[in-house]
């Protein structure tokens, strides 16, 4: 069959957008008055190119998997729930792929083939989940797992985003202020000292110094910050070593190395606990989860564990090589697979870092803020010192 991008109207004139397998145009066409629509146009799907290129927030994957679990829950037939969902989504792109999802779903096609056709917007994870969870009869079980997971991963972004707020805007002003004051303050000043002919001090020549730099080429300086941001995400793109070095930065870096390494092993553990629970068997669990991690040395640790499994050995052995994964975690492993349980036992390590990771970024920025503070403090204080000791030894003079 080929894969066609349509153009239609429904029986009230509304246009509709989307993609649908047929062995033909023509057969295409029958397929969508079948379901009650009427074929505009049709062109052929090339490669992997979307017909609907949409981005959706979390919140509104969350909403749409919560309310799906719920309406299967209840006994609602998929194309029904659809229907129901597309009429409360405010999302005007979203909405058109859940349109195109129930008149997939209407002429055959399982949910989770009607959700691979927006990649952009379901991950290789869900899909596979919506499969195991379709094909054990436990969809609406599988929903809900899914849009808790999200809820979790839209908690800790939150939570990041709320306690990262006040020692970046002190960082930024820190910074803003120190760029002003050696580019309009301190060549001030030196105008002064040059006219007074003053013999200037080590530590106020330096600020001197600095501050005809930084008039001189601010222009250089403001740059050096977009340069390192450019580095950092396009980088590890450009270059594998790149990407594996920054990688183990991450994680060896002090105070935030430890919650790298949490979120690397909360993330592994939740979407285990995910994949086994909706009835994905290990091996394929384990390369879902290897493209999920976000990280070189964590996705290693995995892809061993993924090849120890398949040689027939335990998980928890290949794991253990790794520094990556902490002893508790390894522990739980261990007696997962002696009792079978492995999946509860995830769920249970997934639901400690549940607790402790919170803490942990609460930790870090309350440790963060009285150091961005004293580092204010200490530059004012150091170029306000080195300006004012010109003028402190001018008027020792003149009272001598």
């Amino acid at each position: 069959m080929t894969e066609y991008i349509y153009h239609a109207v429904d029986s009230k004139g509304q246009a509709i957008d989307g993609t649908m397998a047929a062995d033909s145009e023509q057969n295409l066409d029958i397929q969508l008055q079948q379901l009650g629509y009427w074929l505009i146009d049709a062109a052929k799907k090339h490669g992997k190119k979307d017909l609907i290129k949409v981005r959706t927030s979390r919140r509104d994957l969350i909403d749409f998997f919560s309310a799906l679990s719920s309406l299967l829950a209840a006994g609602v037939g998929i194309s029904k729930t659809l229907d129901a969902i597309v009429g409360e989504t405010t999302d005007e792109g979203f909405a058109i792929v859940i349109n195109d999802m129930k008149i997939n779903v209407e002429a055959g096609i399982s949910l989770d083939v009607a959700m691979a056709k927006h990649p952009q917007i379901f991950s290789s994870q869900i899909i596979n989940l919506i499969k195991a969870g379709d094909y054990s009869g436990n969809l609406a079980t599988a929903c809900d797992d899914i849009s808790r997971h999200l809820e979790w991963l839209d908690k800790i972004m939150s939570e990041v985003k709320q306690a990262s707020i006040y020692p970046v805007t002190v960082l930024l002003a820190v910074m803003g202020l120190v760029f002003l004051m050696f580019s309009f303050v301190v060549p001030q000043f030196n105008k002064i000292f040059i006219s007074l002919h003053l013999k200037l001090p080590a530590l106020t020549r330096a600020v001197v110094d600095m501050g005809e730099f930084s008039t001189r080429y601010w222009w250089l300086l403001l740059s050096i910050p977009v340069a390192i941001t450019v580095f950092l995400k396009y980088g590890p793109v450009w270059s594998l070593k790149i990407k594996i070095k920054l990688d183990q930065l991450k994680l060896d870096i002090p105070v935030f190395g430890h919650l790298n390494r949490m979120i690397l092993q909360s993330r592994f553990c939740h979407n285990m606990a995910l994949l086994l629970k909706a009835g994905v068997p290990i091996l394929e669990s384990l390369s879902l989860c290897k493209a999920l991690m976000g990280n070189w040395q964590m996705q290693t640790a995995v892809a061993e564990a993924e090849a120890a499994v398949n040689e027939g050995q335990r998980m928890s052995e290949a794991l253990r090589k790794h520094r990556i994964i902490s002893p508790v975690v390894l522990r739980m492993l261990v007696v997962g697979e002696e009792t079978g349980e492995l999946d509860k036992m995830l769920e249970c390590a997934s639901l400690r870092f549940d607790k402790e990771i919170p803490r942990q970024i609460k930790y870090i920025f309350n440790l963060v803020e009285p150091v961005v503070m004293f580092s204010l403090i200490s530059i004012v204080g150091l170029i306000g010192g080195a300006i004012f000791m010109p003028m402190f030894g001018l008027i020792s003079g003149i009272g001598n």
